[in-house]
Order: structure tokens, then sequence, then C-alpha cells
């Protein structure tokens, strides 16, 4: 089959297909697309009876109807939740980057993501350094 022949066999099934009016009907013409307003046919699987009789209450609503209640003292609430420490180790950030740190400058304090970032710590003027550890609160003030 020639690229031609496929091109023709396309325009032919296109043609066949029938148009539908505005008022509903289908047409005799048989060119252009078929268009149906999906909109405007019945639907049964969808009850036109049905109403919603949920009412949908906001989260200031549901924590009010909380602390009215009498709970168990032990008893978690969503205004009341309260969990233990975390067993996982605390995520240590870089101070210039925000990025994970693995490392430490022993000098200066400041924790670091790589390399290129030690380099600018060591570059760092005198004393610039608690600025970036007060963002942290890690400054060291002497007195």
């Amino acid at each position: 089959m020639s690229f031609n022949s496929k091109n023709r066999n396309s325009s032919q099934k296109s043609s066949l297909i029938p148009k539908i009016e505005e008022d509903g009907d289908i047409s005799s013409q048989t060119e252009g697309p078929l268009a149906i307003n999906v909109l405007e046919l019945p639907k049964p699987f969808k009850n036109p009876s049905y109403s919603n009789s949920k009412r949908i209450k906001s989260a200031k609503q549901l924590i009010s109807a909380e602390k009215t209640r009498d709970w168990p003292s032990n008893f978690p609430t969503m205004w009341s939740i309260a969990q233990p420490p975390s067993l996982k180790p605390a995520h240590k950030y870089c101070d210039v980057t925000g990025l994970e740190a693995a490392y430490k400058d022993p000098k200066t304090n400041l924790r670091y993501h790589s390399a290129e970032i030690y380099k600018a710590i060591k570059i760092l003027p005198p004393g610039s350094e608690q600025a970036y550890l007060s963002i942290r609160n890690a400054n060291v003030i002497l007195r």
C-alpha cells in the first residue's frame, strides 16, 4: 500500500461520519466529524433526586466541638497532640547554602556541604562567621 492510498482511505472514513445538526438530528450529509454534546445526553448512572444532606464543617468548628466534649486525659485530639522526641538524629544543614552538611569546620564551627563551600569559608573576613552562626543560634558571645 502506498502513501497516497493511505490518505485516500482515511479521507473516505472521515466522510462516512454523519453530522449532528443543532436540533440534535443526524443530517444526511456524510462530511465532517461527529459532534455530540455530552452535557445533553441522558446519564443513567446519576440519580436526579439525590441531595447531599451532609453538612461540611471547618477545622475551627471541629476543634471547638472537640474541646467541649469530655475526653480522657490521655486521649489525643486535634488541639492536644503530643508526641515523644524523635529517635532519628536531627538533620544538619550547611550554614552557607542550606544543603545537607556532612562536614564541620573545627576552627569556625560552621557546617558546610562541599569543598567549594569550605574554600569560601576560609576566605571569610574575621567575625563574619558569627553572623552565620547567629542564624542557627549557635553563635558565641564573649562578654
